[in-house]
């Protein structure tokens, strides 16, 4: 049976500080397959360890402004683990949930700045992609975000182009080996498009 130190590792950054918790909950389906969870999983069951050669090593950074408790939804308190400042920006994966437009720390401007090109894989979801594309590190490539928030993503956002889909991938700019790859998905709960009032019936 392969040691953890001979596996295959990710490091995977969070950024959750005054986002929709349902936006980052696929966090979850990483920590799934990663050694901690197997681990425990082994122990109650040993017919588990069929899985033991795709069982990853995760290590999982909650970002936040501080290092105090931060706010999720709803009104949910979370320990960071890094803050913007702290964390590297090396990472293998950043996930970023959706923030208003008033959640903008210029600490995670900076991070997501500096961390765009040498992080291989973003993910976000809903507002998240706003977030991202405030920062400037978007423009000219092809996403999505919560349909209900599409104007407002082309007016903070003029140079992405925005599309209307539940999910889109795109190439991006890494540094190191392989391509760099950028997930956007639309909102986790954005249901049917808004109706247009000029139709609608009295």
């Amino acid at each position: 049976m392969a040691t953890s130190t001979s596996r295959k590792s990710l490091r995977i950054g969070v950024m959750m500080e005054e986002t929709q918790i349902a936006d980052i909950i696929g966090v979850d389906l990483f920590g799934n397959i990663s050694y901690n969870m197997y681990s425990k999983a082994v122990a109650f069951d040993p017919r588990v360890a069929i899985y033991d050669s795709q069982i990853i090593d995760i290590e999982f950074l909650y970002l936040a402004s501080t290092l105090e408790p931060a706010t999720t939804s709803p009104s949910i308190r979370y320990l960071p683990t890094h803050t913007y400042d702290n964390c590297p920006r090396d990472l293998d994966i950043v996930i970023i949930g959706g923030p208003f437009l008033d959640h903008r720390p210029p600490s995670a401007e900076r991070f997501m700045k500096e961390a765009w090109a040498k992080t291989r894989v973003w993910i976000t979801t809903c507002t998240g992609s706003i977030w991202l594309a405030s920062s400037g590190v978007l423009d000219g490539h092809r996403c999505t975000t919560n349909r209900l928030f599409l104007p407002a993503a082309r007016s903070v956002a003029p140079g992405v182009e925005w599309v209307e889909q539940r999910w889109v991938v795109d190439d991006k700019p890494f540094e190191g080996e392989g391509s760099g790859e950028l997930w956007t998905a639309a909102g986790a709960g954005a249901g049917e498009k808004l109706p247009n009032p000029a139709q609608s019936r009295p």
